[in-house]
Parts: structure tokens; sequence; C-alpha cells
């Protein structure tokens, strides 16, 4: 199973940055009892020619508590988006009552559909656009409970390389209960400004082996390191140096 998740997460970095068709952001992360959890994620058209697409959710994983994908409502279902264009789909996921706390997912699965053929005055057709011919799948999590990030930085350092560059290097170790957590890793300044790297998803239980070069400071340029949840931008932790 973790070999499948390396392989999807690899596959989605390619495809979200690559690919003439992206999506942003590729998580979710929201609460989904009480009132229910809500993301726009935008889609992104850098090619030349129209793209449609049909959306449909799909069951997970399964490596989380459950499924998520019967408790989903999303629009538009099939999306069209012109060249050099966007659109945005609009996804509400609702637990029932009752649901044990805890992580649940579903696939969002974006395929390519044949756009319709245009009438020319002659009578004959042709196509209006061609198809990228994606059918691609981006697992989004989302959870029951009150379950706060919790995340705990650990063996906080800092040197400087031969080109006079700052190296940071410390472990995250995600302390927080039934849930994982997607977040951002900030380098702080001696001015207060800080550099913002998005590091992804940290399950359960797990500690990260952070090593960053900072090419722009040095290293008494740097004052510390804040973690910051990708999907509130709220902070979770800083620790200084």
């Amino acid at each position: 199973m973790q070999k499948l998740n390396i392989f999807i997460s690899t596959f989605l970095l390619i495809f979200t940055t690559v690919f003439p068709f992206h999506i942003a952001p590729t998580f979710f992360e929201k609460r989904i009892d009480a009132g229910g959890g809500y993301q726009e994620f935008i889609m992104y058209n850098n090619s030349l020619k129209t793209q449609r697409f049909k959306v449909t959710a799909l069951p997970g994983t399964g490596e989380f508590n459950g499924h998520m994908d019967k408790w989903i409502e999303y629009n538009p279902k099939i999306i069209t988006i012109k060249p050099k264009s966007q659109s945005a789909l609009k996804v509400y996921i609702k637990a029932p009552k009752g649901t044990p706390e805890g992580e649940y997912s579903t696939f969002l699965n974006f395929k390519s559909v044949p756009m319709p053929e245009l009438k020319k005055d002659d009578g004959k057709t042709a196509a209006a656009a061609a198809s990228i011919g994606l059918n691609i799948n981006m697992e989004v999590v989302g959870y029951v409970g009150d379950l706060k990030p919790k995340l705990e930085i650990i063996n906080l350092s800092v040197v400087e390389n031969k080109d006079g560059q700052a190296v940071v290097s410390f472990k995250v170790k995600n302390n927080s209960i039934k849930r994982g957590v997607w977040y951002d890793v900030d380098i702080i300044h001696n001015d207060g400004n800080s550099e913002s790297i998005e590091k992804g998803r940290i399950g359960v239980g797990q500690t990260d082996d952070i090593t960053l070069t900072m090419k722009k400071m040095k290293k008494n340029d740097v004052t510390g390191v804040r973690l910051r949840d990708s999907s509130t931008y709220e902070d979770i932790t800083k620790k200084e140096l």
C-alpha cells in the first residue's frame, strides 16, 4: 500500500505540473462532520484546445477508516475549459450522523470526454477540439471529529554549505490523533519574513526527515521554522533556533 501511495503522489506531482491540464489544490483535508467540508478545485487548461472532462467520485484506496464517495456532492459533473483558461469544481462532503472519528477518502476521477463535432456550411463536419485523453484519479481525504493538527519539530539545525547557502535540517513528527496533516514549512528570516515550501501530507504517527537548501539565505539569516496547515493556512507550531 505504501508503494501505491508513493506512485500516486509522484504521478499527481507530475500530472499537476507538467500536463497542459492540471488542478490546484491537490488535497481536501477538511472536517466533514458537523457542517461538512467545502473546497473549490481550480482546473487549468494550458493547451490551445478546448478540453472537456467528466468528474466521478469513486471509493478511495481503503487505507483510511472508510470511503466517502457516497457522501460527496460536486458541481459541475462535466467541465468544459476553454484554451488558456480555467474552471472551478465545487466539492462539498458531509459525513452521516454517528460516523466514527477518523479519516475517510474518495477518488475524484477526471476522464476526458470527446468534444461534439461542428457542422460546416458545406454540410461536412469537423471536430471542435482535440482531447488530451486523460483518465486520472486524485485521492482526497477528509476527517470526522475535532481532530486538531499536532506536529512536532525535532532536532532543528542550520549549517552553511560550500556556496554559503543555509541548509536547514529537522524532523517533523505527527502527534495528531486519528488524522494525517497536509502542511507547509516556513523558514523564518531574521527580518521577519519567511520562505514557504508546501511539504505535503504526513500520516498518523509518521515522521518526516527534512533538509532544505535555502539558496537566498545564509546561516545567520535563519531564525526558526514554522509549520502551517495547508488547508486552513493556520499556524500549527513554531521552533526558534
